[in-house]
């Protein structure tokens, strides 16, 4: 019975992967020149056959590589992202870049720093180390590290080192991504990482900050051979964390090995090593009471709920990934990525009983330890072309998606070590083990088929359709809970889209979107149901002369079948829906003068709801939020190397859970940059929250609690390039 089920899985891949090759022939009977009646005789030659004439063009034609300059703000395309060559104006969906230049002048120390810049993404707090979520037009998404999920914390969450850009796309992406249990509702939100390079070039650097942070970072690229055909590049972090509160602390320790290699003038092979080591106390933030509600009681803003002798918590991942690419020609290329990754999770975590205190300022504290391992394997195959037909001009993209994920985990509950006074804390001893509040086993897979064309005619007009079929197979088991629950669902979700060039310098669009994910890790009474999300945008897109760049989008995101907690258990029976306006815009005046402008409205509410009344607002999500910051670099003259930035981030109130019983009030930071380069050197002070501005945001632990922003901080790093 087991054999027969592989040999049916297995049969399963190779007809999609089959479907993806079918494109090679295609490729050479489209761009080999049918012979010509009559008219001069050629003679033949050796050098005839269809690859040996597909590697002549591809030598006579100029290399094209579509990526940001590096100096650049501005980046017209997101190929990784989109999984298309297709320019982000003409796409009909709302996408966004920002590239390594605006990290490095911004001195970005985490992915929080910079989802910052783009309008609509909320990012997570660096306190949050088992929480890496990102919200994307009022819905959780999930990052990704080049193309690959990452379901758990990970290298993209914790450093930005390897980072060349980050790209984010909004809405449903349930037609060109996915994952083991579907693709996310709410956006993609996409970590690129650096290549090898054929210039060999060296940077080692040391930053600090003022709350005893310190630590060391490097970028090694190095050719192996004098004709720059194997490539090696090494990138790396290692440092001691600090927060503000003394008792959180920890320690980072991450490297990027990557090797390139051209098998020929036009095959590529890329491997991708990463490996991560992070430890950090657990922080589950504070209640509600007594913080942004009042009560009899007030909490010190830094008081923590701890233990004497918790021991630190732990993420351990390592990945390897692979990239082959075949250039046939100037039109068509085919791609085939795989990665596999291996990640322990080990949390240790303090937390009251009850987020509203039922004995004045006692609370009541419960330990708890989460024990997981995760493991991954995923690949994408795809082939790109463009080609005519007639007065039609293609850009065409077909390939599957395979991804088998286990996520094994347990949790121990230990209820009411002791109690901790708001008022004057005392801290009970640290107890490990416990009660199995859960005993999870899940195993998620995924296969799927996509195909996507962009079709433009009179050179101004773009259609899009593309199409997925999914067939999606997620088992479930909580023995503490009872649960062994299985769903197989085989799906096809669509997009469509049509964007229209204006003038020279603009175009409107307008799509539509689907998308689809399994309710994983979840205690479902009942059958589960895969949840439903669907996108409908209206917009337009400007690129002005390569200095300006920038968008202004419509939404209406829904999702349906939503997970509600009736106590214990949950049913799929919600429905949620996030609508608004967007917009975003990057400009170069002069070129030593840069701004970045991005504000978002998101309506995101309860649309039905079995326990919550309709109409409750999302919690974390602000119906206002927006950002500007500008920077000015000294190219010429006295001052040449010095350079300044300063940046505005703002948020209106945001609900602090699901039932709106409270909400955190809104706020505005101010931050700034200084820098000098000189030759080889560069040295930058970056500040966060200059005015010191003081207020509270929601924390994702268990729901319902808050924790303090940030304060005045100096964070300085020192670097030498040669």
């Amino acid at each position: 019975m087991l054999s027969s089920l592989f040999l049916k899985r297995i049969s399963r891949i190779r007809l999609l992967a089959a479907v993806s090759l079918l494109a090679v022939p295609t490729v050479y009977s489209q761009n080999t020149p049918a012979p010509q009646k009559g008219g001069p005789k050629v003679k033949a030659t050796p050098a005839s056959t269809p690859a040996e004439l597909a590697r002549q063009e591809s030598k006579e034609l100029p290399e094209i590589i579509i990526t940001a300059q590096p100096d650049s703000y501005l980046a017209p395309y997101a190929n990784t992202t989109t999984r298309s060559e297709i320019p982000l104006r003409q796409l009909p969906q709302s996408a966004q870049v920002i590239t390594r230049t605006l990290m490095d002048n911004q001195l970005s120390q985490n992915p929080g720093d910079v989802v910052k810049n783009f309008s609509g993404v909320v990012g997570n707090d660096t306190r949050e180390i088992n929480n890496v979520q990102y919200y994307i037009r009022g819905f959780q998404s999930a990052p990704y590290l080049d193309n690959f999920q990452l379901y758990y914390p990970g290298p993209a969450a914790e450093t930005l080192i390897n980072t060349e850009r980050v790209e984010v796309v909004k809405g449903p992406t349930g037609t060109m991504f996915g994952g083991a249990a579907g693709g996310p509702i709410g956006g993609l939100l996409n970590f690129v990482s650096k290549r090898p390079e054929k210039e060999a070039h060296y940077m080692m650097g040391m930053n600090a900050g003022s709350w005893g942070a310190y630590g060391n970072i490097w970028d090694v690229n190095q050719p192996l051979d004098k004709n720059g055909r194997v490539l090696f590049r090494i990138t790396g972090d290692v440092r001691e964390t600090r927060d503000v509160n003394p008792y959180i602390k920890g320690h980072l320790t991450s490297f990027f090995p990557t090797l390139a290699i051209s098998l020929s003038d036009d095959t590529t092979l890329t491997l991708r090593g990463r490996y991560s080591d992070r430890s950090q106390t657990d922080y589950s933030g504070l209640p509600g009471t007594g913080t942004v509600n009042p009560a009899s009681f007030s909490f010190n803003r830094y008081t923590i709920f701890r233990a004497e002798g918790q021991p630190a918590t732990t993420s351990k991942t390592r990945s390897l990934s692979a990239e082959l690419k075949h250039s046939f020609n100037s039109d068509w290329n085919f791609i085939l990525e795989a990665n596999f990754i291996d990640m322990n999770f080990d949390q240790f975590s303090v937390f009251p009983s009850f987020f509203v205190a039922p004995f004045g300022s006692l609370y009541p504290v419960d330990t708890g330890t989460l024990l997981q391992n995760m493991h991954s394997f995923a690949f994408n195959a795809r082939v790109n072309g463009k080609f005519e037909t007639g007065a039609l001009k293609h850009s065409l993209t077909m390939g599957m998606d395979f991804d088998q994920t286990t996520d094994n985990g347990v949790m121990l509950v230990n209820p009411v070590i002791g109690f901790i006074d708001a008022t004057s804390p005392a801290y009970p001893t640290f107890a490990g083990g416990g009660l199995p509040f859960a005993d999870q086993h899940n195993d998620y897979q995924t296969i799927a088929g996509f195909l996507q064309d962009q079709v433009t005619f009179a050179e101004k007009f773009h259609l899009m359709g593309s199409m997925r079929y999914s067939q999606l197979q997620v088992h479930d088991v909580d023995t503490a809970a009872g649960i062994d629950s299985r769903l197989n669902e085989h799906r096809v979700t669509g997009r469509a889209g049509v964007s229209v060039d204006v003038t020279e310098w603009m175009t409107a669009f307008a799509g539509w979107g689907q998308g689809f994910q399994a309710p994983v890790g979840v205690p479902i009474a009942g059958p589960k149901k895969v949840i439903e999300g669907e996108q409908w945008e209206a917009g337009f897109k400007f690129e002005v002369s390569k200095t300006l760049q920038g968008s202004l989008a419509w939404f209406h995101n829904e999702r349906s079948n939503v997970p509600v907690s009736t106590g214990l258990l949950s049913v799929q029976s919600g429905m949620q829906r996030a609508q608004g306006i967007e917009a975003d815009l990057i400009w170069k005046p002069f070129s030593e003068v840069s701004v970045l402008v991005n504000y978002a409205f998101q309506d995101a509410r309860i649309v039905s709801d079995t326990t919550l009344p309709a109409g409750n607002r999302l919690p974390r999500i602000p119906q206002h939020s927006g950002r500007i910051a500008v920077r000015y670099d000294r190219k010429e003259g006295l001052f040449r190397g010095f350079g300044m930035g300063m940046g505005v981030t703002m948020a209106s109130s945001r609900a602090g859970d699901s039932a709106n019983t409270f909400s955190t009030p809104a706020y505005a930071t101010v931050d700034a940059q200084l820098s000098y380069t000189r030759g080889p050197a560069s040295v930058s002070v970056g500040i966060q929250n200059l005015f010191d501005a003081r207020y509270y945001q929601p924390q994702a632990f268990l729901g319902g609690a808050v924790a303090p922003n940030a304060p005045f901080n100096v964070f300085c790093q020192a670097t030498v390039r040669f």
